[in-house]
């Protein structure tokens, strides 16, 4: 199965998440164009700040409020990626609780918009399932299961297609329309991925799931007031 989601090349260093939720948007026809000024637009609503990049939360949220309906499976409660990049932004004098807070604002919106998650880790027959219900695949993977990437850190694909356990995936970094569609083995998406505190899967479509939704976390009244 290989749905014909348009490959969206970023154009920032810590743009993959806002990338692929552009290529979802486009798949499903609630954007005309895929270009910088969505893509940033995008951005500034998946953006954990303190990092730059994006955790599970940010990638839904605007999928969320535009009329799809993400699901996320990953096997942590907690904070997952946003805990592991708490220790780097601390080490440049940010400040980690930012981290914190957008994590629960960002929460808050797919709770209030529909999302849904269960807490476990994420099989083949997940991205089986989802692709034969016309749901585009979103995963946090390494940059290093691709041999042309001799970095490792945290990164989001879209995943287009799956036969005997090859997957097909949209790689945002790529910048040749020719590379969409690129194959990867299904356990590449489990390399390096403990290093990330979490294991995550997001897939996304027009119509909701029957599962939990997310839990509503308290509105936060921390980091409100300015500090000298």
């Amino acid at each position: 199965m290989n749905l014909d989601v348009p490959l969206y090349t970023q154009s920032m260093d810590f743009s993959c998440g806002p990338a692929c939720v552009a290529m979802a948007l486009k798949y499903f026809n609630f954007v005309s164009n895929m270009d910088r000024d969505l893509e940033v637009e995008l951005w500034r609503e998946t953006n954990a700040v303190e990092m730059k990049g994006a955790g599970r939360y940010g990638i839904c949220a605007p999928l969320a409020v535009r009329g799809l309906h993400p699901h996320i499976i990953t096997d942590t409660a907690g904070l997952g990626l946003i805990e592991r990049a708490k220790k780097y932004v601390k080490a440049s004098n940010g400040n980690e609780h930012y981290l914190e807070f957008f994590h629960d604002m960002q929460k808050r919106v797919c709770a209030m918009n529909g999302t849904t998650e269960e807490v476990r880790k994420p099989t083949l027959q997940d991205i089986r399932e989802a692709l034969q219900a016309d749901r585009i695949c979103i995963a946090l993977v390494s940059t290093i299961i691709f041999e042309e990437e001799d970095e490792d850190i945290p990164h989001w694909i879209v995943i287009t297609g799956e036969d005997n356990e090859i997957l097909t995936v949209n790689n945002p970094i790529d910048d040749d329309s020719s590379k969409s569609h690129r194959p990867i083995y299904f356990d590449d998406l489990y390399t390096n991925v403990e290093m990330y505190k979490e294991t995550v899967l997001i897939t996304v479509g027009k119509k909701p799931l029957d599962k939990e939704l997310v839990p509503e976390p308290a509105l936060s009244t921390k980091y409100l007031e300015y500090v000298r």
